[in-house]
């Protein structure tokens, strides 16, 4: 079974839950319909060259979260050394707090290929897998985003992101495992 389909499985087994099913039907949806959906877009933020791999603890990852975007049940992460690097990075120069943080989150947002629209960026939370735990995840280097999304690239300064950072999509994890990391704001 190719990663695609496989992601299609384990979403529709989440999707295919009572209280997902019944939430899905509210919203005029089936399971199958909002399995393909999601398929697309994790498609679209990594391209067609993915693979599936099994991450066992422990392992930190991170994602970065705005007021709009949800900590616990989100499915996009990346690997804790990515924020190490860039911190060890600019920890050479001097920077008032607040501007080391603008810096991170600007980093982060290119490496990431995170538009304004999707997300502030103003807070990273870690998923702490612990040892001997393992989670499914699809992995591959992020797509090139636009950084206003809904503008052409010729208005108002906008310009594509470059991405090329890892990015893991996991489907299904252990909120228990998720805790508040940093702000970047």
């Amino acid at each position: 079974m190719d990663v695609w389909t496989d992601l299609e499985q384990s979403l529709l087994q989440t999707l295919r839950l009572p209280h997902n099913a019944i939430a899905l039907r509210g919203q005029g949806k089936t399971p199958e319909q909002a399995a393909a959906a999601k398929v697309a877009e994790v498609k679209s933020g990594l391209g067609n060259v993915a693979r599936a791999e099994t991450f066992t603890g422990p392992r930190l990852l991170l994602r970065v979260v705005g007021p709009a975007n949800r900590a616990y049940s989100g499915e996009w992460w990346f690997d804790a050394s990515l924020l190490d690097t860039l911190e060890k990075a600019y920890s050479r120069l001097y920077f008032h707090s607040a501007d080391r943080k603008a810096v991170l989150r600007d980093m982060l947002r290119e490496l990431l290929a995170v538009t304004t629209e999707w997300n502030a960026m103003t807070e990273v939370w870690a998923l702490e897998l612990p040892a001997g735990e393992s989670l499914k995840a699809v992995v591959a280097k992020g797509a090139r985003q636009k950084l206003f999304g809904g503008l052409p690239l010729t208005d108002r300064a906008n310009r594509m992101l470059v991405g090329q950072a890892e990015q893991i999509f996991v489907v299904v994890k252990n909120p228990l495992w998720v805790r508040k990391y940093t702000q970047l704001a």
